[in-house]
C-alpha cells in the first residue's frame, strides 16, 4: 500500500460509460458555432420563439459585459424564454428514470464538472448572470439522460446533447442569445479535476484565467507565489491547505514551525517517522513518507489532515485500522 494523501485521498475514477462525456467536458476545441446555433434555435422553437440573434463572446467573463449582473427576479419572469426553457429542462430531468448501473459514471462526472470545472469558471464572473447553461459542462446530467432505457423527446434530447458537444456556456434571452466559446486550455490532475502547479488551470481566448489546485479554485499567488506569510493570513482553510501543499509540506513546516505534537517510527515504512503537527484551527497535520519510490528515486512526503492527537492512531485511521493493527504492517509498497 502507498501512503494516502493529496490526490490519493480524493481519488476519482470515471467509469468507461462516462469517458465520452468527460471528453466533451474537458474539450478545448473551437466551438462548432453552426451546430450550436441550430441546437439553440430548436430550443427557442420548442417554446414558441423564432431563432434569436446570436452574439458570441470569448469567455463567460466577457458575457458579463453584455448581460445584467445580479438581476432581480420579477413575478412575470416565468414568461421569459429562458424561464420556459428552464421549465422544459426541469420537467425532462424530473421524469428521468435513474438506473443504478449508470450512477457511478454520473457521480464521478458530477464531481469533476460541478465541483471542479463549473465552480472554477463561476469564479471568473462578477456575479450571477441570470438563467443560462454551461454547454459542455452540462455533461453530467446529459450522461444521465443518455443512460440505457431512458426514452424522451428525441429532438429535445438531441438539442441538449448537441450543445454539450459543440459549445461553452450560453444565456438565452428574448430575441438574443449570448454564446461563449470553450476554454482554450484546461489542465487537470490524474482525477480530471482542474489543476496546474505552474499557472492557470483554465484559460480563455480573451485572457481570462482560473488557478486551481486539485479541483479547488485558488488565488493566483497560491500557484505562482506561495509563501508562509500569505498562507498564515489566508482566511480560507481550503485555500491555505492548497497553498501549503503547493509550497511543499517540508518547506512549510521548516518555515512556519508549527508545534510538533508527536513523532514515532512508521511501522509500515521502516527508516521513516510519522510526524504530527498542530497546524491551525484545531486541524492537525500528519506528515508521512510514501512507501513507494518515485521514478526519480525520491520518496514523496504527504501532508494529511486529521483531528487526532496521536501520530500512530492518525496513520492507522487512513487505512481504516486500529493503531495495534497498523503497527504490525509490513513495509508499504
Amino acid at each position: 500500500m502507498s501512503a494516502p494523501g493529496g490526490l490519493e485521498a480524493r481519488s476519482i475514477e470515471v467509469p468507461q460509460r462516462g469517458v465520452d462525456w468527460l471528453a466533451h467536458a474537458l474539450s478545448t476545441a473551437p466551438a462548432d458555432r453552426p451546430a450550436a446555433e441550430e441546437a439553440v434555435a430548436s430550443l427557442y422553437a420548442s417554446v414558441g420563439r423564432p431563432p434569436p440573434e446570436f452574439v458570441w463572446v470569448r469567455s463567460p467573463a466577457e458575457a458579463a459585459t453584455l448581460l445584467p449582473v445580479g438581476k432581480i427576479v420579477r413575478n412575470d419572469d416565468w414568461q421569459t424564454v429562458e424561464a420556459q426553457i428552464a421549465a422544459q429542462v426541469s420537467d425532462l430531468r424530473f421524469r428521468l428514470g435513474r438506473r443504478s448501473e449508470w450512477q457511478g459514471a454520473v457521480s464521478a462526472l458530477r464531481r469533476v464538472v460541478r465541483e471542479g470545472l463549473v465552480r472554477a469558471i463561476n469564479s471568473t464572473l462578477p456575479g450571477s448572470l441570470g438563467v443560462g447553461w454551461a454547454g459542455q459542462h452540462e455533461a453530467d446530467w446529459l450522461a444521465e439522460l443518455a443512460a440505457p432505457g431512458n426514452r424522451f423527446d428525441l429532438a429535445l434530447l438531441a438539442a441538449w446533447q448537441s450543445l454539450t458537444r459543440t459549445t461553452g456556456w450560453w444565456w438565452p434571452r428574448e430575441g438574443r442569445c449570448v454564446m461563449s466559446d470553450r476554454p482554450t486550455t484546461i489542465h487537470t490532475d490524474v482525477n480530471s479535476l482542474p489543476h496546474n502547479d505552474n499557472g492557470p488551470a483554465i484559460t480563455f481566448a480573451d485572457g481570462t484565467g482560473v488557478h486551481a489546485w486539485h479541483g479547488q479554485t485558488v488565488p493566483r499567488w497560491v500557484i505562482e507565489e506561495p509563501d508562509v506569510v500569505r498562507i498564515l493570513t489566508e482566511p480560507s482553510i481550503e485555500v491555505r491547505f492548497c497553498a501549503a501543499e503547493r509550497l511543499g509540506w517540508e518547506n512549510y513546516v521548516e518555515q512556519a514551525q508549527p508545534p510538533l505534537i508527536g513523532s514515532v517510527p512508521d511501522p509500515g515504512n521502516p527508516g521513516f517517522d510519522l510526524r504530527l503537527y498542530d497546524l491551525w484551527d484545531q486541524i492537525n497535520l500528519l506528515l508521512v513518507v510514501n512507501g513507494s519510490v518515485e521514478r526519480d528515486g525520491t520518496r514523496r512526503r504527504y501532508g494529511l489532515r486529521t483531528w487526532m492527537r496521536d501520530p500512530l492512531e492518525a496513520a492507522a485511521a487512513t487505512y481504516g485500522l486500529r493503531p495495534d493493527q497498523y503497527a504490525q504492517l509490513l513495509r508499504r509498497t
